[in-house]
């Protein structure tokens, strides 16, 4: 970049920008709340790689920053498609369906960002957040949260021990 450009303004990917570049500066846009300037450069981005992964999710953190919950929601799945298990991705996606009141849905998202990511203690906490806050604000239906054995019969799992189950 040259010393009398402004980070501000750009409207389109410089030809010496990388693509990676490009998501990083459209990154920095909205963290400093150019929220405009970033959806330009985004615009630029998919131009030239409409199925960038990277660009996918962070282009629907700013619809989702913008207000636009439902574009943010097909941005993500459509980033998803192309990385399965991406665990900031998912994350994310819990946080747009949890503002959206799709609090099962919101688990369900945490829960595989989660086992995506299984070293991960901040979805773990924000599912049980969502849930905690899902039995304090309905109280019907219920909430159903399957775990992800389910399928698997009971017989083959391992019986739990009175020292590994103990009610608090």
């Amino acid at each position: 970049m040259s010393p009398g450009r402004s980070w501000s303004t750009p409207t389109r990917r410089p030809a010496n920008w990388t693509l990676g570049e490009a998501i990083s500066v459209a990154i920095l846009l909205q963290k400093n709340d150019q929220l405009a300037e970033a959806e330009k450069l985004y615009g630029a981005i998919f131009e030239t790689a409409p199925d960038n992964p990277d660009a996918l999710h962070y282009a629907g953190v700013l619809a989702h920053q913008l207000g636009r919950s439902d574009e943010a929601c097909r941005s993500h799945r459509k980033s998803l498609a192309l990385v399965p298990n991406r665990a900031d991705c998912y994350s994310n996606l819990g946080i747009i369906y949890q503002a959206q009141g799709k609090l099962p849905s919101a688990i369900a998202a945490y829960r595989r960002a989660h086992f995506a990511r299984s070293r991960s203690r901040e979805c773990a906490q924000q599912s049980r957040r969502a849930a905690a806050g899902d039995r304090q604000t309905r109280s019907k239906p219920k909430l159903r949260i399957e775990p992800p054995f389910a399928s698997t019969p009971l017989t083959s799992m391992p019986t739990p021990t009175s020292a590994s189950c103990s009610r608090h």
